[in-house]
């Protein structure tokens, strides 16, 4: 009982939960070679993501062996994957998202959605949408930035009980 007491005396008034960032944006970006403003002005903590990519900008997705596969054929619907990088449009920023599991982090999904507006005479046309609540943690390289979206339940972000 002390300890409750004790931490609510420590708690400062007014703390709230942590705000969550919406970063909605399409790839690409409306300025050749540059991320789009959503992701330029994200900073680390909590995100909800929702990014739009047209063909060209298709996420390479991590294998079970740890290398790197381009997204291939869409077969419309749900994409399995672990992990993704995002082309971001600019070579100073990097984008690796970890999508987690279904089970605990439903929220989060990579998709391949049909466009017709990208019909061509090769296939059907398609957009692929990364969606879900993340916390991004941002690393600095050389050049660059290299954000890290590790998953979080839809809980932290607003979403469910």
């Amino acid at each position: 009982m002390r300890m409750i007491i004790l931490a609510l005396a420590v708690w400062p008034l007014g703390t709230t939960a942590a705000e969550v960032q919406q970063v909605v944006a399409e790839l690409p970006g409306s300025e050749a070679f540059e991320a789009p403003e959503a992701l330029q002005a994200m900073d680390e903590g909590v995100v909800w993501l929702d990014l739009t990519l047209s063909p060209e900008n298709d996420p390479s997705i991590r294998q079970a062996d740890g290398t790197w596969a381009p997204l291939g054929t869409c077969d419309f619907g749900a994409v399995e994957a672990s992990e993704i990088s995002v082309p971001t449009g600019s070579n100073h920023m990097l984008l690796d998202v970890r999508l987690g599991s279904p089970d605990q982090h439903a929220a989060n999904l990579l998709s391949c959605n049909y466009a017709p507006d990208l019909l061509t005479e090769d296939g059907l046309g398609h957009r692929t949408r990364v969606t879900g609540c993340y916390f991004a943690h941002p690393v600095s390289i050389p050049t660059a930035v290299q954000w890290v979206l590790n998953p979080l339940p839809a809980e932290t972000c607003g979403y469910g009980d």
